[in-house]
């Protein structure tokens, strides 16, 4: 936690610093909508209830789907190079895993994603420009847990947040469009999955979060 305050910290000083001033051509507030490949990924370890060595086993399984969002931006001229964006994203997601750890089936679903990504860049060109992201993503997952050779079957929802990093390219088609291509990524992200019926515990439940999307954004 204190590594994400300290990083989230950083970048979003630099932000309010480099908005502070005034706005010129090319800048500004945007809109726009994003359509992208969101791969789930699911760590189960889980304390089977045996003697050691076999005490316990840890599985990991994953899944790629489509995603679909809008984001809300403000982008900044620092430099005549150098810019700095804030962004406000939401991801309606369809991804999903099932994880087999024993006899412990564990159906993992992502609902949906969104938070709020800062951006640092240059300009290559005219058109082309590169940043790197650095943000807050939250993730609302859906869990359902179940034994594969009878009921009962138990559900649970999280609402996570964590750490994202990613790196992203624009191109300018004119004043007021541009298309963009990202790619970020969550790690380690720990969430509470239903108490097991039968074991009566918790197990450790890990989720990463990998999203590449292409976006389309209008510039006021």
């Amino acid at each position: 936690m204190s590594k994400f305050v300290k990083g989230f910290s950083a970048v979003a000083g630099l932000v309010v610093i480099g908005l502070s001033s005034q706005v010129s051509a090319g800048e500004g507030f945007y809109v726009g909508g994003q359509i992208g490949s969101t791969t789930l990924g699911h760590s189960i370890e889980r304390n089977q209830g045996a003697a050691p060595p076999a005490a316990s086993i840890s599985t990991f399984s994953e899944e790629s789907d489509v995603s679909v969002g809008v984001h809300l931006g403000y982008k900044k001229m620092v430099t005549d190079d150098a810019f700095l964006a804030a962004e406000l994203f939401y991801n309606n997601e369809s991804a999903e895993t099932t994880n087999l750890n024993g006899v412990l089936r564990s159906d993992l679903e992502l609902e949906a994603s969104y938070g709020v990504n800062f951006k640092a860049g240059v300009e290559v060109t005219d058109k082309l420009s590169v940043y790197g992201i650095a943000g807050a993503t939250w993730l609302d997952l859906d869990v359902r847990n179940s034994y594969v050779f009878a009921s009962p079957v138990k559900y649970g929802s999280e609402d996570e947040v964590a750490l994202s990093l990613g790196v992203g390219a624009e191109y300018a088609v004119n004043n007021n469009w541009s298309v963009k291509a990202e790619y970020t990524r969550v790690n380690d992200v720990d969430f509470d999955a239903p108490k097991e019926v039968v074991l009566n515990q918790f197990n450790p439940n890990e989720a990463e979060y990998d999203n590449f999307n292409v976006s389309l954004s209008y510039y006021f």
